[in-house]
């Protein structure tokens, strides 16, 4: 796709909890050409990226996933439409709870990420190593 490489949106129904096994199955079959460490790291990152906007910002609306040229990453940008509301790391969680790993998981896993927002709507982005 030119400049951009290849990208891939996928569109989640209104109303319900994501399908994370299929969104999983959907970017395995779309990022056939990457290496399995590579695929395993974007099905998790997306997975954590896509049940915080379910769970904290009120759904997701689209998950993209690209491979951009000439760079060796895949990136990954979720949107949910709850732009006043910032993804922030929890510092001090309870070791017994399940709960507050997910940005200490995506800044593991991710070279780089980011939030960005534009009217209505938030973007939480993610670019993974491909290896």
């Amino acid at each position: 796709m030119g400049r951009t490489g290849t990208r891939h949106a996928y569109e989640f129904p209104s109303g319900s909890a994501p399908p994370l096994r299929e969104v999983r199955a959907w970017l395995r079959d779309r990022l056939g050409g990457v290496g399995r460490g590579t695929v395993a790291d974007t099905e998790l990152l997306t997975t954590e990226l896509v049940a915080n906007a379910h769970e904290h910002a009120d759904g997701v609306t689209e998950l993209r996933v690209s491979l951009p040229s000439g760079r060796a990453v895949v990136r990954v940008e979720v949107d949910d439409r709850r732009p006043q509301l910032k993804p922030h790391r929890v510092v001090n969680r309870d070791p017994m709870s399940p709960h507050g790993r997910g940005l200490a998981l995506v800044e593991a896993i991710s070279t780089d990420w980011g939030v960005d927002t534009g009217a209505g709507i938030k973007t939480v982005w993610a670019e993974i190593p491909v290896l």
